[in-house]
């Protein structure tokens, strides 16, 4: 069976540096996507150019409620921001999913996917999120899917190729449950992931592969998830950068972005992708789900 693989650069926009090493990822190396923080001022220069340099890289939208500020008035989503205006960080939003209005996550996504569509002039060709915070409750998978079907695009598969690998759902409750629930909570959310990458109807790859990331995120491991990339479509998640000081003062994660710019550029990782015949395709090939029935 064939094998086909997005490559994704998370968080385009969010600084100058990301934006710039994204682009260099997709011009000199194997990036073929890219996710869009619309909510950052960045975004819409970085947008423009990759429309203009870099026609065929995917353009999709990393949807957004723990970084930056919103896309829609504060005072419409008074429990998803600070005082000061800003989003809430993560730490501080997962224990209080559940108690949040589901209409508050539906105002801003949806105005999101707005502010989306007017500097890109065109909906994205995918839907994610920015510390998957979509799959974090039923409420917040219940609006991302409502989303998804509107535009008729498709969404990052939660779940990692291996199902019995929980590190993910493991990541996204860290802090929503105290101890003696989370393990509880895991299950629950597991289950209900599987159930939507199992009948939600919304297209999806057949296979999420998280892994390079972190102590991870270094040339040898990148082959190896290449030389194991499973069958049928894949999405590979990844976050190149040119590291620089707004990137350093907002992200946890910063340094090692300049790593996987020179990984994901190194000869050797197209070498590999070709002699094992991995065909690198983006969101925009796979078929929406209105179009496979009209």
């Amino acid at each position: 069976m064939l094998r086909q693989l997005i490559i994704n650069a998370d968080d385009f926009g969010l600084t100058d540096g990301v934006s710039r090493g994204i682009l260099k990822a997709h011009q000199f190396g194997v990036v073929t996507s890219t996710s869009v923080m619309v909510n950052f001022p960045a975004a819409q220069e970085w947008v423009e150019r990759a429309r203009q340099e870099c026609p065929q890289l995917g353009l999709g939208l990393h949807l957004t409620l723990t970084a930056g500020t919103p896309a829609s008035p504060p005072d419409r989503i008074p429990d998803l921001v600070q005082p000061d205006g800003a989003f809430l960080g993560k730490d501080d939003l997962l224990p209080r999913l559940s108690m949040i209005p589901p209409g508050q996550f539906a105002i801003e996504l949806r105005a999101q996917v707005d502010r989306f569509q007017q500097i890109a002039s065109g909906p994205p060709d995918h839907l994610d999120s920015h510390h998957h915070v979509t799959y974090l409750s039923p409420i917040l998978l219940a609006v991302f899917a409502d989303l998804a079907r509107e535009l008729d695009v498709p969404v990052r598969n939660p779940l990692p190729h291996d199902e019995s690998d929980q590190r993910i759902v493991a990541d996204f409750i860290d802090g929503v449950a105290v101890d003696s629930q989370r393990q509880a909570y895991a299950d629950e959310m597991l289950r209900i992931l599987r159930g939507f990458t199992g009948t939600s109807g919304i297209p999806m790859p057949d296979n999420f592969i998280p892994d390079f990331y972190g102590e991870r995120a270094i040339l040898g491991e990148l082959l190896l998830l290449l030389l194991h990339t499973p069958e049928g479509i894949s999405e590979l998640m990844c976050h190149p950068a040119e590291t620089d000081d707004a990137l350093s003062a907002q992200s946890g994660y910063a340094t090692p972005r300049q790593d996987e710019l020179e990984i994901l550029t190194h000869a050797s990782v197209r070498e590999v992708i070709q002699s094992e015949f991995i065909q690198l395709i983006n969101f925009k090939d796979i078929k929406p789900a209105r179009s496979s029935v009209d």
